[in-house]
């Protein structure tokens, strides 16, 4: 009897619940047909493009939204491959740098080489080329060390030079290590020869990079742009000069004159830039 209940509640369930179900479809369906067979009609038809014509402005605003996106997503691709392709170029520039670098290092010590080769065949004396290692900024120590000693065959006096000129003379020798007192130093001395008129005087350093010529006898002839050079004298085998004959120790730049005195003095300027050497030769005049 229960399941007859049931059974019977059920069946009037589905019929109360079918038409509410049906009508919807069945007006659906009806619309539908509707709208296939009078789809050609002036009123579908105008109906149909005051719609489009109204999605038409939204439909524009979608299609400038994703292409804007896209132009968006494209820069940004853009900005990453730039920002790439701008670190390969400096680091490449770099790299070109340090190498351009190194080569106008390398000419420029062969370049000094060349000359120095080119210097030492012109003497008569064994000669050994040699780096500057040390010196004092400040100008104050006119003295220069080089790195090549005893090891290389240097000795105390042995004279230094450059292809331009004198340089000094070695105070001091280590085994892999040489002191040069400079030309310009106040205890340097060197017999000199103005190169035209051939007048005598002595050398000396004083306070700054300059020279000055001592013992010029008022008759001899000096003027302003004389170049002076080594004596190179000697006093019989007991005494000679440290620097052979003929070695330019720089120009007369000032000429100084005193009616009572039996010599006047000249001020010269290096023929060496003593401040910026690199390279010079040790000249073995000592043996």
């Amino acid at each position: 009897m229960a399941n007859t209940g049931y059974l019977a509640t059920l069946s009037r369930s589905r019929r109360t619940s079918s038409p509410g179900f049906v009508r919807p479809f069945v007006l659906l369906l009806v619309t539908s047909i509707l709208l296939l067979l009078l789809r050609n009609t002036e009123v579908v038809r105008g109906a149909s493009t005051f719609a489009t014509q109204a999605l038409v402005p939204f439909q524009r605003m979608v299609a400038e939204a994703g292409a804007s996106a896209n132009r968006v997503g494209q820069s940004i691709g853009e900005i990453d491959r730039l920002r790439t392709d701008n670190a390969t170029l400096r680091q490449r520039v770099d790299q070109l740098t340090l190498e351009n670098v190194q080569l106008r290092e390398r000419a420029f010590a062969a370049e000094q080489a060349a000359q120095l080769a080119t210097a030492a065949r012109k003497l008569e004396f064994e000669s050994v080329i040699a780096p500057v290692i040390s010196r004092d900024p400040s100008g104050l120590l006119h003295t220069i060390v080089l790195g090549v000693g005893t090891d290389d065959g240097v000795r105390p006096d042995d004279i230094v030079v450059s292809d331009q000129g004198v340089v000094g003379r070695v105070t001091e020798v280590g085994t892999n290590y040489s002191k040069v007192l400079l030309v310009t130093d106040s205890g340097s001395a060197v017999s000199a020869l103005v190169q035209g008129s051939r007048a005598a005087g002595l050398v000396r350093g004083q306070y700054g990079d300059t020279l000055v010529m001592d013992w010029i006898l008022q008759a001899e002839a000096v003027k302003v742009g004389d170049v002076v050079i080594t004596a190179g004298l000697s006093v019989g085998n007991e005494l000679r000069s440290l620097y052979p004959k003929g070695l330019v120790l720089g120009h007369v730049v000032d000429v100084s004159r005193a009616e009572a005195a039996a010599f006047q003095r000249a001020v010269i300027a290096p023929a060496v830039d003593l401040r910026h050497l690199e390279n010079v030769l040790v000249v073995k005049t000592v043996r």
